[in-house]
């Protein structure tokens, strides 16, 4: 546990927590990582109001057996086509999202092919059973978890390649659900194939999560299973993270990745 000290005199944890000002700025900055218990009444309204008051990165709500990690606050305010207006928290599931069957989605090396069931990235992110088949259910799980609360936002998909297997169209989709790039996890374009332009791969999510600037642990995934990444790295392979922090790729029909989607709230 962190200790805290003001003029030499240590302070308590909560002591601390309090002092420091309401907003995403400040609380975009700092790493608790607390059990903030269901999602409540409360919670909605510092959310709704800019406040996010108690609210820290790594902080946690645990939902129908699901923890969902604070991983930003406000890191699309204003962004996309249609700017987003709305405060709210990004989140993640530790480790892995789950389906709306309850499945969660760790790789067990054998027959897990959340990306895709071949090795091909043509037609792009949007072509993949991950985008058409498994996230539709885990964006039916999150409904039933959070209700209105889950909001809508604009996401940059890519969905065709060209004839060296790099993105070369994309367009702006309505999403509830996505997962993220190399950027948010690594904070730089590392493998995904970006010859015609980041665009196609990275979009708006251009900054690196509060997450996993803050918590090492998280860009390694706690030394779980390796997760996808968004990016597309050749006309077969997609990025995806490493259990040992190693940024890689792999075959799109590879059984070993999970998958971490992120979502917001407010």
């Amino acid at each position: 546990m962190a200790r805290f000290f003001i003029d030499g005199k240590e302070i308590a944890n909560n002591d601390f927590y309090s002092m420091v000002p309401d907003g995403a700025q400040t609380h975009n900055n700092i790493f608790r990582g607390q059990n903030l218990g269901a999602l409540n009444d409360t919670h909605i309204a510092n959310i709704q109001n800019g406040s996010f008051k108690d609210m820290f990165i790594g902080d946690y709500f645990s939902i129908n057996g699901s923890n969902y990690v604070i991983a930003g606050i406000n890191t699309k305010l204003l962004c996309g086509d249609k700017s987003l207006s709305n405060n709210h928290l990004l989140l993640m599931p530790d480790r892995f999202s789950k389906l709306d069957d309850g499945t969660v989605m760790r790789p067990n090396g054998q027959t897990t092919h959340y990306m895709s069931d071949t090795d091909t990235t043509v037609g792009g992110f949007a072509n993949t059973k991950l985008y058409k088949t498994y996230m539709p259910s885990i964006q039916s799980k999150l409904e039933a978890d959070f209700g209105s609360h889950l909001l809508n936002f604009r996401e940059i998909v890519s969905i065709h390649i060209d004839s060296s297997g790099a993105p070369d169209i994309a367009e702006w989709r309505d999403a509830k659900v996505s997962i993220p790039n190399e950027v948010m996890v690594y904070g730089s374009a590392l493998n995904g194939n970006n010859k015609n332009g980041s665009w196609y791969n990275v979009g708006d999510d251009d900054m690196q999560l509060p997450l996993f600037r803050l918590n090492p642990e998280e860009v390694n995934n706690h030394r779980d299973w390796a997760f996808w990444l968004r990016d597309i790295h050749s006309a077969s392979e997609f990025t995806r993270t490493g259990a040992a922090s190693d940024a890689g790729w792999i075959s799109a029909s590879s059984t070993w990745a999970g998958v971490r989607a992120f979502f917001l709230i407010g």
